[in-house]
């Protein structure tokens, strides 16, 4: 920004055009609980330690001359749905619930018994998630499961689940969702396992690190430095006002992500896609606009790497950022809005 530029920036701080940047309406709420997860169960592909499953149903597929694939599994916060289909087991004490709503159990009974009645249609369907329970209790590679049992058809007022898995799958030509629902123990275990997973394959360099959540940087001529910083001075940062903020590992942009509202606190959910990193221009001071900071060790550092998982700072939702050069808080301001773009009015 020259110095044309900078006096256009004072002037639009005289207008009635800048407005306080309001991270209520801007950020996305995300539960702490999501938070916590974000990391590891809700980013698990929890098809890794189940590597016999399909193999145990090949037999059984064929001899009702069915085509069945898996087309998607994806690990939820939410309840399965409990219908006239749901079943609950137990392993280890606790409880596991699968379960088929209404619709998906009448494509599937449509497909593998064409015709039948309903009552014949109940019995099968318990059969068939009652295979698939066991299924998944003799597929499982992880530590070894004890106490295994099927106890019949479900209550959701008498289960303790608190996230399920969703499988859609095709049978034929028709799609079917099939809900497995996880008390806490499993979910702490396939959390965990994803976690060790992502730390084992991680190449991140062993220590701690300083991540920065930045809203904008500006290159600034050093001899103007002094007029940036400047209590009431109001600079047009020249982006877009929106959630997207560049992470950055001490002075190297790292990933791109997104503020959220984590329980009050500014948090950042990683995106997907390469970090946008331009670069100012020769011969002017680095000046960033950040959220927050947060020291990391490298295993949270390697979780973080993956699109979704959420980082939550201490620092309050609020429009009061800090301005920082060279990692070193050199001053403060008031995150606004002026004609679409963010702005900073210098405190």
């Amino acid at each position: 920004m020259n110095e044309q530029e900078a006096s256009q920036s004072g002037e639009a701080g005289e207008s009635h055009d800048v407005q306080l940047w309001d991270p209520e309406r801007a950020c996305r709420r995300v539960s702490p609980v999501e938070a916590q997860w974000s990391r590891g169960f809700l980013r698990c592909r929890p098809e890794k330690w189940f590597p016999g499953f399909a193999a145990q149903w090949m037999p059984i597929v064929h001899a009702i001359g069915c085509e069945a694939t898996i087309a998607d599994i994806k690990t939820l916060l939410t309840q399965p749905p409990y219908d006239e289909y749901t079943f609950v087991g137990e392993i280890g004490g606790e409880e596991l619930v699968i379960s088929v709503d209404d619709e998906s159990a009448r494509i599937l009974l449509a497909e593998v018994v064409p015709g039948i009645d309903d009552k014949a249609g109940a019995v099968v369907a318990e059969y068939l998630l009652r295979r698939m329970f066991f299924s998944l209790v003799s597929a499982w590679s992880g530590a070894e499961l004890t106490s295994v049992s099927f106890r019949g058809k479900a209550k959701e007022s008498s289960t303790k689940v608190v996230a399920s898995v969703r499988l859609a799958c095709t049978i034929n030509t028709g799609s079917v969702v099939v809900w497995v629902g996880l008390g806490q123990k499993m979910v702490e275990n396939l959390d965990g396992l994803w976690r060790r997973q992502v730390q084992s394959s991680s190449r991140v360099a062993a220590g701690v690190s300083s991540v920065r959540l930045e809203v904008a940087q500006l290159g600034v001529p050093p001899q103007m430095l002094s007029d940036y910083l400047t209590k009431g001075t109001v600079i047009d940062l020249e982006v877009r006002a929106s959630d997207t903020i560049t992470l950055r590992v001490g002075n190297k942009a790292w990933m791109p992500g997104r503020m959220v509202n984590v329980g009050g606190n500014f948090g950042c959910e990683m995106a997907p896609g390469a970090v946008l990193a331009p670069s100012v221009a020769e011969g002017t001071t680095r000046l960033s606009v950040e959220l927050a900071s947060i020291n990391l060790e490298a295993a949270q550092l390697a979780e973080l790497g993956q699109p979704g998982a959420i980082l939550v700072s201490s620092a309050p939702l609020g429009a009061r950022v800090t301005l920082v050069i060279n990692q070193e808080k050199v001053g403060e301001a008031r995150l606004c809005v002026y004609e679409g773009r963010f702005a900073i009015e210098v405190l």
